[in-house]
């Protein structure tokens, strides 16, 4: 078995929808987009009616306002994902990556899905970590996200985690790899969001490439950093807490030191998308605000959206300037963080699709 322990990564153990289900109506958007446009989530409601989704594990914040007339989609969250884990609608697939390929709106977009360590990354400011946030931990708002994965029976990854690879040389080797395989899937996403195909990579022979291109860009890392959170900042510190809560438990009922002896449970993981901060369909785009009486009320993506809602809030746009991707691993080890919301990692509808789930 390949060892992956000095990269901070592990092969993952996904589970996916089974066979015949409609994956357009089980993809679903990542819960933090679209939060001043419920108009948005009412069509993703009438689009996946009542077929399996990923809209039956996750509460969108644009509905969070709304919890009095929508209680029973949010305390139904557990309960459909161990129906969906008993009754067979995910299914667990061999031990691999999934190496993906997204048609977004500037581009096919590649990225793999890895286990993260998180004993390998730090959110605190000025840490030299493996893997580190790239914006500041707003403390407030980890204390839901922790409640959430304390109680959940599964994860659904929309963190996208960053390597700076200028040469290609991960992307590329595994785009080589898979150019004459069949995708394990293939479909297009809801609402104009594009297409989607991934690759199961499960041949330990072939997860040596993806060891011999990371120990590349490991040796030389400037200041060790290799990986750099690009979306998801919050769901990675929230995911850590759980961790270290995980092995207090586990301290205080066997008496172990966990200095010598930390308890191996999936808690020590998260799952998420690697991709090349170089790929040129990754478009760093700015985030602009929606301020009233000196207040952001939102953080909106795209200036045309953000001036409608303006008009149609009767607030102000504050619209913000592009922040260059090529300066984010420079600025991240020379300010420990950058302020929160200087980029998103395309627009909209180029966000992360929640598809592959993994068991906690």
């Amino acid at each position: 078995m390949i060892n992956f322990e000095n990269l901070g990564i592990a092969v993952p153990e996904i589970l996916f929808p089974r066979e015949g289900t409609d994956l357009s109506k089980w993809a679903t958007i990542a819960c933090d987009q679209f939060t001043s446009q419920p108009e948005y989530w009412d069509e993703v409601l009438k689009v996946v009616g009542d077929a399996p989704s990923t809209l039956n594990m996750q509460m969108p914040e644009a509905w969070l306002t709304e919890t009095e007339s929508r209680p029973s989609h949010e305390a139904s969250i557990p309960e459909v994902m161990n129906r969906y884990l008993s009754n067979g609608t995910l299914k667990e697939l061999p031990e691999g990556f999934i190496f993906v390929k997204r048609q977004t709106s500037t581009g096919i977009r590649r990225g793999l899905l890895v286990l993260f360590d998180l004993e390998k990354y730090e959110w605190t400011p000025g840490n030299r970590a493996l893997i580190r946030a790239t914006e500041g931990t707003v403390e407030s708002r980890l204390p839901v996200r922790v409640a959430i994965r304390r109680n959940a029976p599964l994860e659904m990854p929309h963190a996208m985690i960053l390597i700076n690879d200028p040469k290609d040389s991960l992307m590329g080797s595994l785009e080589f790899l898979t150019r004459n395989r069949r995708p394990f899937y293939d479909f297009n996403l809801m609402q104009n969001s594009g297409n989607i195909r991934g690759w199961l990579i499960s041949e330990q022979n072939e997860w040596s490439i993806i060891k011999d291109r990371l120990t590349e860009l490991k040796d030389a890392a400037e200041d060790g950093l290799l990986f750099a959170v690009g979306d998801g900042n919050h769901s990675l510190a929230a995911a850590k807490l759980c961790w270290e809560e995980e092995k207090a438990r586990f301290s205080r009922l066997n008496g172990t030191d966990t200095e010598n002896g930390q308890p191996n449970t999936r808690k020590r993981y998260v799952l998420a998308e690697l991709v090349n901060l170089y790929d040129p369909a990754l478009v760093f785009e700015p985030i602009h605000r929606l301020v009233k009486d000196g207040e952001v009320l939102d953080y909106i993506h795209g200036e045309k959206e953000c001036l409608e809602l303006a008009e149609k809030l009767g607030c102000e746009a504050k619209l913000m300037p592009p922040y260059p991707k090529e300066r984010m691993f420079k600025d991240v080890i020379e300010n420990g963080v950058l302020p929160k919301k200087t980029f998103s990692m395309g627009s909209g509808p180029d966000k992360r699709f929640y598809i592959e789930c993994r068991r906690l």
